[in-house]
């Protein structure tokens, strides 16, 4: 059961991973008491309501709808591989309209049975995670808990996925039961792991501004509530003076109104300013179904349409213009002649969770080779990447 952004896109890797190799039931096993001080997605111990519980599991049916539409994809496409260069190839999700027989177990949801009778059904054939945000107890009093403290209880099981599958195939055997296999996450998004970069943000953690004044030494209390707007507290840390965004914006898609969207708020009220780059043609080439890509000046339209309407007071202090290389206007030296008229100044990059390592190699190159302080990397989940895309409308416009 995740309590930050980090976790739930964690489980979304997991979730899409069980569904790639899974041809007839999955069972889905949302655990409730994950989190401590070492747990690598950032989660702190939380208490978890039944509301929750049945929200996120309605949750996990439309990740796994979604899934399902980008692993059918791949089937069209089995060109795609992993980050190990193997090609990915797609269980059959939907084949002949025909779906998994997929049941979600929040643990802890009044008359849902425990993980261990999970465990001991006949036709279980693997169990699916990934050691870093979990470790694994196999007594009945811990069991399910994530973080170092739950994997090194003497007498009760110790390690990660592979030691909880080895102590659940013992008592399968015991039982007559076959034994099961351990499907790691190969392909594990950066996202998923945080808790080591002071310079990341997910704008969508209720304590994101809160952790991020701990780390620079500030007072939790101290000014949280520096400006209030319309009744909302805004603490000042969430604001910055000039906030940069960049994407293809093909389509002007709801995911790139919802970046639009967050990059808009994150600007400081009076004085402060957005940049939005927009990708040139010519580095769009390779994009599947390219094509059917807008020209760019069509698209820069889209953009300043959206954003005239989204923040109209703002206009004089937002500009658009296009982008030609990997990291645009913040990867330029300072007295740059790249982009005319624009001064690398600025403090924060928004970005989504598919394209942080981007954002990190970015204030590498800063620090290391132009001698810059490293951009506030104000991160948002990607929700529902295959259904909400730019491949998929570009899909239907053919």
């Amino acid at each position: 059961m995740p309590h930050s952004t980090s976790a739930r896109i964690a489980n979304e890797a997991i979730l899409e991973t069980a569904i790639s190799v899974t041809t007839n039931r999955l069972s889905v096993v949302l655990r409730t008491n994950t989190g401590g001080s070492d747990s690598r997605t950032g989660e702190g111990h939380s208490s978890v309501s039944l509301t929750q519980l049945r929200r996120y599991a309605g949750e996990v049916y439309s990740m796994a709808w979604d899934a399902a539409l980008g692993l059918d994809e791949r089937e069209n496409n089995r060109s795609e591989t992993n980050k190990s260069g193997e090609g990915i190839l797609a269980g059959p999700i939907t084949s002949g309209g025909k779906l998994l027989d997929l049941i979600v177990y929040p643990q802890n949801m009044p008359n849902t049975p425990p993980e261990g009778w999970i465990d001991l059904r006949p036709d279980l054939t693997c169990i699916c995670s990934h050691d870093s945000i979990t470790g694994w107890v196999s007594s009945d009093l811990f069991a399910g808990g994530s973080g170092k403290e739950y994997a090194s209880r003497a007498g009760q099981g110790a390690g990660g996925l592979q030691e909880h599958v080895n102590a659940v195939n013992g008592e399968r055997g015991f039982k007559g039961l076959e034994p099961l296999e351990a499907l790691h996450v190969d392909d594990w998004p950066d996202g998923a792991e945080v808790t080591g970069d002071p310079h990341v943000v997910f704008l969508e953690d209720d304590d994101a501004y809160e952790k991020n004044y701990a780390t620079e030494g500030k007072d939790e209390e101290e000014d949280m509530d520096g400006l209030i707007m319309g009744g909302t507290a805004i603490p000042p840390s969430s604001l910055y003076s000039s906030v940069c965004v960049g994407g293809t914006f093909d389509g002007m898609h709801y995911g790139h109104r919802k970046l639009l969207t967050l990059a808009m708020s994150s600007v400081q009220p009076i004085n402060g300013r957005l940049l939005i780059g927009v990708t040139r043609d010519e580095m769009l080439t390779k994009k599947a179904f390219a094509e059917r890509i807008p020209p760019l000046d069509e698209r820069i339209a889209g953009v300043l349409d959206f954003v005239g309407n989204l923040a109209p007071g703002m206009k004089n202090r937002i500009r658009c213009i296009p982008i030609s290389d990997e990291y645009g206007p913040p990867g330029q030296p300072v007295d740059s002649e790249a982009y005319p008229g624009l001064v690398n100044d600025f403090d924060a990059l928004v970005l989504s969770h598919e394209t942080l390592p981007t954002g990190r190699k970015l204030n590498v190159y800063r620090e290391e080779t132009l001698g810059l302080e490293p951009l506030m990397l104000l991160c948002t989940q990607r929700t529902e990447p295959h259904g909400m895309s730019s491949t998929a409308l570009r899909r239907m416009r053919s």
